[in-house]
């Protein structure tokens, strides 16, 4: 996968910090550490943790310019 749009062609608007982390191959954790700190916006529904499709590109983008 190039980039998070190819994962989203069936139109999910959320994802899970699971699925998250197996894009980005990351552990679970970091994904938890990125919300904590800011960097990776999520929404909580009850004990669900879900991460907006928009702020992952948004993620990605900051991440591919500043490297």
């Amino acid at each position: 996968m190039n980039n998070f749009s190819e994962m989203t062609h069936n139109e999910k608007r959320y994802y899970r910090v699971d699925e998250v982390a197996r894009y980005f191959r990351v552990s679970d954790r970091t994904i938890y550490r990125l919300i904590e700190t800011g960097n990776l916006k999520a929404i909580r529904i009850r004990d669900c943790i879900r991460i907006p499709v928009e702020e992952i590109r948004e993620f990605e983008d900051k991440s591919i310019g500043s490297f």
